[in-house]
């Protein structure tokens, strides 16, 4: 049977986990079966000290060839937006589906820039907006869960959240290689963090830390089945709804602050946008708090429809009937 994967964490880390129980590096990655994961490990390497410029140009191009040669993913996208927005035409859908496919390309190029660059480097290239929104919840001796989205630029707002103490999750790579060195990147050594992989994940440790000054960053948009869901609208199609978030909340008494983060052509930096509390989540109603969430999660992706994950299998999960959209 297959070990289940470890956290990655910081030494200073919320839940006083020591650095022995998070993953490490292992002997094997140096078997020939990983020698090709080295070499993009190296090309990584290079492409993350790269001048913008280029780097902007090579995502653009990754972009363009995966809307026009991946399929599936193409085709997932559209399904996706023509289910969000019925009233949308052809013309402005298609324009949509191409710009994603752009910016995903971009984030792409620049992900080893997570991986390679400094803490104090990559400080410079992101930004928070209405940080106070988390310091003042936080000044009030109470966690926070910042509910947010797949954005292509996830991982950048984890980095622009470092400076504080941060649990969150991640989902492992089949390649254990890859998992690692992808991995220890999200627990540099000036952090305060826990990453905790989906399938060994503890609610009750993230209960307690909440109920103290600490940040549970949450993505909350993944269609993970029926289970622990509710059907609530996501724009203009049903979809199931995680409630596990208002039950943490409930449990805790953490505030929940919507964030999202986009990529800012103007400014060339990654930005990790705050917005205000979500107040009224019920102990009993969960229809109540799918609506909640889900609300919170439409108006921030909203800000940058064209960067948000289209590409994810958002309504595997059907209500009733209702035929699967992907074929």
């Amino acid at each position: 049977m297959e070990q289940s994967s470890k956290p990655f964490l910081s030494k200073n880390n919320p839940l006083n986990m020591s650095i022995d129980d998070g993953e490490k590096f292992s002997f094997n990655y140096l078997l020939p079966i990983y020698w090709f994961t080295w070499l993009l490990i190296f090309f990584s390497f290079i492409l993350s000290y790269s001048p913008k410029f280029f780097r902007s140009l090579l995502g653009s191009l990754v972009g363009t060839l995966i809307y026009h040669f991946n399929n599936k993913r193409r085709n997932i996208s559209k399904k996706n937006l023509s289910l969000c927005f019925k009233k949308m035409s052809s013309h402005d859908l298609n324009n949509l589906c191409k710009a994603y496919f752009s910016y995903l390309g971009k984030t792409f190029i620049d992900l080893p820039l997570l991986w390679w660059r400094s803490n104090l480097s990559l400080q410079s290239q992101c930004q928070i907006i209405n940080s106070e929104y988390i310091d003042n919840e936080l000044s009030r001796d109470r966690g926070v869960i910042l509910l947010t989205a797949h954005s292509v630029s996830l991982d950048f707002g984890g980095r622009s959240l470092s400076k504080y103490p941060i649990i969150s999750m991640y989902k492992p790579f089949r390649n254990k290689l890859l998992n690692w060195f992808i991995g220890k990147s999200r627990s540099k050594s000036t952090d305060n963090v826990v990453v905790f992989p989906r399938d060994n994940f503890s609610f009750k440790k993230v209960i307690k830390a909440l109920k103290s000054q600490n940040i549970f960053y949450y993505v909350a948009d993944e269609d993970l089945g029926k289970d622990n869901s509710v059907f609530e609208n996501f724009f203009d199609e049903p979809k199931s709804t995680l409630i596990s978030i208002s039950k943490i909340a409930s449990l805790s008494k953490a505030s929940v602050l919507p964030c999202i983060n986009h990529y800012c052509p103007i400014t060339k930096k990654y930005i990790t946008f705050i917005d205000k509390p979500i107040n009224g989540f019920s102990e009993n109603d969960m229809e109540k708090n799918a609506k909640l969430i889900n609300r919170a999660l439409e108006k921030n992706i909203k800000r940058n429809l064209e960067q948000y994950m289209w590409s994810l299998r958002l309504f595997q999960t059907r209500p009733d009937d209702r035929k699967y959209p992907y074929e």
